[in-house]
């Protein structure tokens, strides 16, 4: 608090208010240094948050190579009737793929309108995808807001009103293609009208392009599909049906190594932000603040040892590659992982199915391992870091009362001096004046 003072030393030419403060500073120190406390134990919690985020996406990424898989695939060469994507789960081989029709919508158009014309009132009894749904058109309506009335029924239909310098249509089609398998096509639009009004005259909309399924053949075996967007024929691949009634077409997949490595780089890249934090709060120097810093906490070694012991964690059900250094994936000085592309490569190509089973190994996978680990240390109520950073914050929240307490005794040893000093200078006033007239007194009976 800076001094009430704000002329000091009128009567006795005192610095008072610098006399003040330097006072209150030395009685300050215990304050500034429960500050400086209470700073460092902040900032520890702070390092707590940012690890345990750090491990939830440690556990995150585990848990997609788990669940997902490791080994990446590709689609060699190209083809006319299809595309193929391979995904999770893709398997390296070789398939025959033939596609016979292509999944289209069903369409239906309105009889033509003039310009100005207007559309009968009446109802319009819709089956779309097999689900019935009912529209009402006000009698004498035009062509638009008849299809705003079919597009606000809540039916998954396009409908526009289309011009051809002409005339006017309006144009229905089902937002969905094809139509339930093992259902009929019909199911996929139908539209029965109803007239009751005297305006204009009837939509009279009749279908002009029926659904169809996709139907293809894989190695010969008959697939029909609702859509040209298929993820569930080939194991791990989506294929975009493009071209209908060609010759059968071979679809080649082979792993890749360069995906592989992109999709083991999540799990890295997170290991080492993890890591990197550690490794940071353990590194003492002379000039290491260790108020701030958890260098001295056991949480942070034996976190260091865990994250260590998970890199050289063994999958015991595996032969040809066990561990993370099998695959390629190295451990440099500073602690952080970096892949080594040829190694990771070698392995894919001695054992492609141990890539994946080095994360989705019951118990003994990284995956597990991982969720294991970072529920050790984040889990609420008992985790290590979960603990440990309550512990900080109560000690923060104790050291906001003492600080108060210090803050309170500092602001009344100030009111203190300040009434001594004031006191002080009111007496040595006093005084002032007193001589200050003695010696006026003084001189006066002196002259005469």
């Amino acid at each position: 608090m800076a001094s009430t003072f704000q002329a000091g030393g009128l009567a006795s030419g005192l610095d008072t208010n610098t006399i003040i403060d330097k006072f209150v500073l030395l009685r300050s120190a215990s304050l500034t240094q429960l500050q400086k406390n209470q700073a460092g134990a902040q900032t520890k919690v702070s390092t707590l948050a940012d690890i345990t985020s750090k491990l939830a996406a440690l556990q995150t990424a585990a848990r997609a190579l788990s669940s997902g898989g490791v080994l990446g695939a590709t689609a060699l060469g190209k083809n006319s009737a299809f595309t193929a994507v391979p995904g999770t789960g893709a398997v390296a081989g070789e398939y025959s793929v033939q596609v016979q029709t292509l999944a289209q919508s069903a369409k239906a158009r309105s009889q033509a309108f003039g310009i100005d014309g207007l559309v009968r009132g009446g109802t319009l009894a819709l089956t779309v995808q097999g689900q019935s749904y009912g529209v009402t058109i006000a009698d004498g309506s035009s062509l638009n807001e008849a299809a705003a009335a079919l597009r606000q029924s809540g039916a998954p239909i396009s409908a526009v009103v289309l011009n051809d310098g002409t005339n006017l249509y309006l144009s229905i089609s089902s937002v969905k293609t094809g139509f339930p398998v093992g259902g009929a096509a019909a199911d996929a639009l139908s539209i029965v009208e109803t007239s009751t009004g005297t305006a204009g005259q009837p939509l009279g909309a009749t279908l002009f392009q029926p659904a169809q399924n996709a139907t293809f053949l894989v190695d010969g075996l008959a697939f029909t599909r609702q859509s040209n967007q298929v993820t569930d024929a080939v194991p791990g691949t989506s294929l975009t049906l493009a071209a209908q009634g060609g010759p059968a077409e071979n679809l080649s997949i082979a792993y890749d190594s360069d995906a592989t490595s992109a999709k083991l780089k999540t799990f890295v890249d997170a290991y080492n932000a993890v890591m990197s934090v550690v490794q940071k709060q353990l590194a003492v120097t002379p000039q290491t603040d260790r108020s701030a810093t958890l260098s001295g906490d056991l949480s942070m070694r034996s976190l260091q040892a865990r994250l260590q012991s998970l890199v050289s964690s063994t999958v015991g059900t595996l032969s040809n590659v066990r561990t993370l250094a099998d695959l390629g994936v190295k451990t440099n000085r500073d602690g952080s992982l970096q892949i080594d592309s040829s190694a990771l490569a070698g392995a894919i190509a001695r054992d492609p199915s141990a890539v994946n089973a080095m994360f989705s190994t019951a118990a003994s996978g990284l995956g597990d391992l991982t969720t294991t680990l970072a529920d050790a240390f984040t889990r609420a109520g008992d985790g290590i870091l979960t603990v440990r950073s309550k512990s900080l914050a109560d000690g923060v929240r104790e050291m906001d009362s003492q600080a108060t307490r210090l803050q309170d005794a500092l602001d009344a040893y100030r009111a203190l001096l300040v009434a001594q000093f004031t006191a002080m200078e009111k007496l040595v006033s006093s005084l002032k004046n007193s001589s200050t007239f003695l010696t006026a007194v003084s001189n006066n009976s002196s002259s005469t």
